[in-house]
């Protein structure tokens, strides 16, 4: 018999990436990286998005963009995990479906939408041409623009 403790934890691994027969996924590239998102977290994929700047934010916000009306704020990861090469070419931003915030990233391709076989989805990634395609951790941006913006979570 499960405690609610272990009931509560098998739902929260269920509702981040573990993956049910029909699940898809998202594999896109930030620079040569690649990454796999479940696609119910995806709100939007904008090819030609115009990135608005905004002043005195960290540097790793490169803008905002109008996604139906909302601002998202846009991020490079590249630049917020202090790598050298950061220019992304394109204006690729994929936008989160998220209920607490709202933020997109700077991607640089769309790679596939996937369905993987159920034994190819791992805790950690997506098996995709015989390699493991890590999961993008979007709450550990979140946390990061709360940390710098010095945003006060509910």
């Amino acid at each position: 018999m499960e405690t609610v403790e272990e009931i509560e934890i098998a739902e929260n691994a269920e509702n981040d990436n573990a993956s049910s027969v029909n699940d898809s996924y998202l594999i896109f590239s930030i620079k040569k990286k690649r990454y796999a998102l479940n696609t119910t977290k995806v709100q939007e994929i904008m090819s030609s998005a115009k990135i608005h700047p905004l002043p005195f934010v960290p540097r790793y916000i490169e803008g905002v963009v109008n996604c139906r009306g909302l601002p998202y704020t846009v991020v490079n990861t590249l630049i917020m995990n202090g790598e050298e090469d950061c220019d992304i070419d394109g204006s690729k931003v994929l936008v989160f479906k998220r209920s607490d915030d709202q933020f997109a990233l700077h991607i640089s391709n769309i790679e596939v939408f996937f369905e993987p076989e159920e034994e190819d989805v791992l805790s950690n990634g997506v098996k995709y041409k015989a390699a493991l395609v890590p999961f993008f951790d979007a709450d550990s941006v979140e946390e990061r623009l709360c940390i710098d913006l010095d945003v006060e979570e509910d």
